[in-house]
């Protein structure tokens, strides 16, 4: 059990500490038994955050950079409490609804990226603002969620050097692996990021990788010291699943539509609307997340009654939609680009789907390595293969077996307690930074 007695981390970050994102899940699942008065987060987006783990928040974004490069200087970011809650939320779904930023959302390119960190550098993001709320809560170590930002890097870098403050580094996708491509703003951007990742690895403390496979070949390729950490989770204590017939299948999806997934889960309604047709076999997909797909996405996601997308959903609400399902499906797209970027991670929402004690149904490629961790380890049915007559055919063998979903059932419960508890990784976690702040001389 956690002491009352914790070292002040400062958690820079893209997201915020949240119960509903996938990267803030995972902080907040490393956090989870920290006091509150010794965390604090500067975030760089427009999230809402989670004040249950934390009562000190610094947001910065990417619009208020915008404005401060070519409109107001006097623009700094934000200290964001409890009573900020509904205008921060108001903000939030402005900017999920706007058709320009869906627009810029959906077509993030080399240029995109080169262009925004030219923007960060250019406004100065290191306001007085931000450096009074990182200067009045003094922290000993800095805690960095890695991205695909250069000026996340240089931020962290500033704050770290100027204030001799030790670093831990998390990194979950992979962005410094290069590419078959003649893009030449690829390589500018590559090249920018993959040296700040390198000074980062030179010099955090610990390395927090999202796998063995992330770990292993980035140990082979920048040095460090490794911890490899999966998003954890607590005993969810959702009703065991015994397994039923002759009724409809129903199975849930839950997480993120980018990245091309949006398509895999189209292909996978097609099956179900196949199967039906051929083989008189009942099952209809449930979709839930937290970014509402555009119109094109929204076309082939519902396809009624084989499929539909119900919006997004808080934890409890999805824990109690998991005990009405009998798969839960799991996706990773098969084109180039988002291959390279997910390669080398493992989802955060396996080890919750194992602890919801119900069945996987995944398909994706066969060197994704969330893919691999799910066949290594027997966790469900995968298919590596994006034709549709092998998905069909899986789906059919596991809509069938009802025996099987519930084995998988209670496998997946067991394993998500001996590979994924969230108090051992929380403990895990504050171990590491205990000995990086003795080390570093700052207790």
């Amino acid at each position: 059990m956690m002491n009352n007695t914790h070292p002040r981390v400062l958690i820079i970050s893209h997201n915020a500490l949240s119960d509903t994102q996938n990267n803030g899940k995972t902080l907040s699942a490393f956090f989870r038994h920290w006091n509150r008065d010794d965390l604090a987060q500067l975030y760089l987006t427009t999230d809402v955050p989670d004040f249950s783990l934390c009562r000190r928040f610094f947001q910065i974004t990417d619009i208020d950079i915008l404005k401060r490069a070519f409109f107001n200087k006097r623009i700094q970011g934000r200290q964001v409490t409890e009573s900020d809650l509904h205008k921060i939320k108001a903000g939030k779904n402005k900017v999920t609804e706007s058709p320009v930023l869906k627009l810029m959302r959906k077509n993030i390119s080399p240029l995109y990226r080169l262009s925004r960190d030219w923007l960060w550098n250019i406004a100065g993001c290191r306001t007085s603002a931000m450096m009074a709320f990182v200067d009045e809560f003094k922290p000993q170590v800095v805690f960095f969620q890695s991205s695909s930002g250069v000026f996340a890097y240089s931020l962290v870098k500033w704050i770290c050097l100027s204030r001799n403050i030790p670093l831990i580094m998390q990194t979950t996708d992979d962005y410094v692996s290069g590419k078959f491509t003649l893009d030449p703003f690829f390589w500018v951007q590559h090249i920018r990021l993959k040296c700040v990742y390198k000074w980062a690895v030179a010099y955090s403390d610990c390395i927090i990788a999202i796998g063995d496979r992330m770990a292993t070949e980035y140990r082979s390729r920048f040095g460090g010291n490794y911890f490899v950490a999966m998003n954890s989770v607590p005993d969810l204590k959702l009703p065991h699943y015994a397994g039923r017939q002759d009724k409809t299948i129903k199975f849930l999806y839950a997480g993120n539509l980018g990245l091309g997934r949006w398509k895999v889960l189209a292909l996978i309604a097609e099956c179900l609307k196949e199967l039906q047709e051929e083989e008189s076999l009942s099952g209809e997909l449930a979709i839930y997340s937290l970014v509402k797909p555009d119109k094109k996405e929204m076309t082939f996601l519902n396809n009624p009654p084989f499929s539909s997308f119900k919006g997004a959903l808080n934890t409890d609400e999805l824990n109690r939609e998991k005990t009405f399902s009998d798969i839960l499906v799991h996706v990773e797209a098969f084109d180039r680009t988002n291959r390279h970027i997910t390669r080398l991670s493992i989802s955060t929402k396996i080890p919750e789907y194992l602890a919801s004690g119900r069945c996987i149904f995944a398909v994706g490629p066969k060197n994704v390595a969330s893919m691999q961790y799910i066949t290594e380890y027997d966790l469900g049915i995968a298919v590596m293969s994006n034709k549709k007559s092998a998905i069909k055919q899986a789906m059919k063998t596991i809509m069938l077996n009802h025996e099987s979903r519930a084995q998988y059932a209670v496998k997946g419960t067991e394993i998500a307690k001996l590979r994924h508890n969230a108090d051992k990784t929380a403990e895990s976690i504050l171990q590491i930074i205990m000995s990086t702040v003795n080390k570093a001389g700052k207790v």
